[in-house]
């Protein structure tokens, strides 16, 4: 996928997440790297908020639907 505004934001958000859970500090730089697209798609889809939290009819559902979404916007763009 492509860098977008969004980048920055979803990339802390999804550090967040890895720490909330406890991740090991070694692990989430490479985590934030396969993931961040993910939290991006969540954050336009408003399935999460900034902070890595589910919003108000949230769900994974949801938020792998948008991701799903986000890449086909961006396979066509890039074809």
């Amino acid at each position: 996928m492509t860098n977008s505004n969004i980048e920055p934001l979803a990339r802390e958000m999804t550090e967040r997440i890895c720490r909330r859970q406890g991740m090991a500090q070694a692990e989430i730089a490479d985590w934030v790297e396969r993931h961040w697209e993910c939290a991006a798609a969540m954050l336009e889809a408003g399935a999460m908020d900034e902070a890595g939290e589910w919003v108000d009819g949230g769900s994974l559902l949801r938020g792998i639907e948008a991701y799903r979404d986000r890449a086909a916007v961006v396979e066509r763009h890039n074809s």
